[in-house]
């Protein structure tokens, strides 16, 4: 598994959980409808998106915030 580098540096362990969060608060604060499947589905979309800026097993912070704009967009 990958690595994500923090906007200060340290690096964590990647956690899809996050992304997952972080698109049901876009979801909540646009009054948007969802449910945990179209949830789920959107934050494997973002990991898809995001592949290719995986270098050396990291990818930065801002890089998955880039993709889930991106996806959340589409």
């Amino acid at each position: 598994m990958y690595r994500v580098v923090k906007r200060d540096g340290k690096i964590a362990d990647f956690n899809i959980s996050k992304i997952s969060n972080a698109i049901t608060q876009a979801f909540d604060a646009t009054h948007k409808a969802y449910n945990t499947d179209i949830i789920d589905l959107l934050a494997l979309k973002v990991t898809a998106h995001y592949q290719e800026k995986i270098v050396n097993d990291e990818v930065s912070v801002e890089d998955i915030q880039d993709s889930v704009e991106s996806v959340l967009i589409q």
